[in-house]
């Protein structure tokens, strides 16, 4: 009588690692499944194809640099304030705690209240999206950056800033060449 159950949990144990890798490996088909066998529609022309005729327009990729691109952030007296890493996709991608987390413990960097700080990425080419944002209470609010600077609140205390940036294919904007995000955290104080 237990050999049958030895037999019946093999058997059951043998089909369940089965029917497993099936499911498993009908997730990793690499070509796409068509089940009516519908014709794709041809991408719609832009406006450069327009100009140009019918001829394809492809731009080159952007040559983006091997390293992952390092922020120098300054103020406008020149005073360095360091960046934090956070989560990239560069070559190898990284995931990172969110930017509050990442500033635990940091020293804040003081700077004078209401001074320009300038944010550059070490890169010929800019990036597609770039975003910024303070945390005020826990918060997260848009900063406007214009031509690569913001101007630091006339609040004294401690900032809390967190960036993304993004370089994306000229030819699909959903396909992404690389992205970066870092945290920086500032001390506005008031001029003696």
């Amino acid at each position: 009588m237990d050999k049958i159950k030895f037999f019946n949990t093999i058997r059951t144990l043998t089909t369940l690692v089965f029917l497993s890798t099936t499911l498993i490996l009908s997730g990793c088909n690499p070509t796409p499944s068509n089940p009516r066998n519908i014709t794709a529609t041809p991408p719609e022309t832009n406006v450069k194809e327009a100009k140009m005729g019918l001829q394809q327009v492809q731009e080159p990729e952007p040559t983006l640099p091997q390293k992952l691109p390092t922020p120098a952030i300054q103020s406008e007296s020149g005073i360095s304030i360091p960046a934090i890493q956070g989560s990239y996709c560069w070559g190898m991608c990284a995931d990172y705690a969110g930017d509050m987390e990442l500033l635990e413990g940091k020293v804040p960097v003081s700077v004078l209240v209401g001074e320009n700080i300038s944010i550059h990425l070490d890169t010929n080419v800019p990036p597609d999206e770039f975003t910024l944002v303070e945390y005020v209470n826990g918060k997260a609010r848009p900063i406007s950056l214009r031509e690569g600077s913001f101007q630091l609140s006339q609040e004294k205390g401690t900032h809390y800033y967190g960036a993304f940036a993004r370089w994306t294919s000229p030819q699909n904007s959903q396909v992404s060449l690389g992205d970066t995000s870092f945290a920086f955290v500032i001390r506005g104080v008031e001029k003696k």
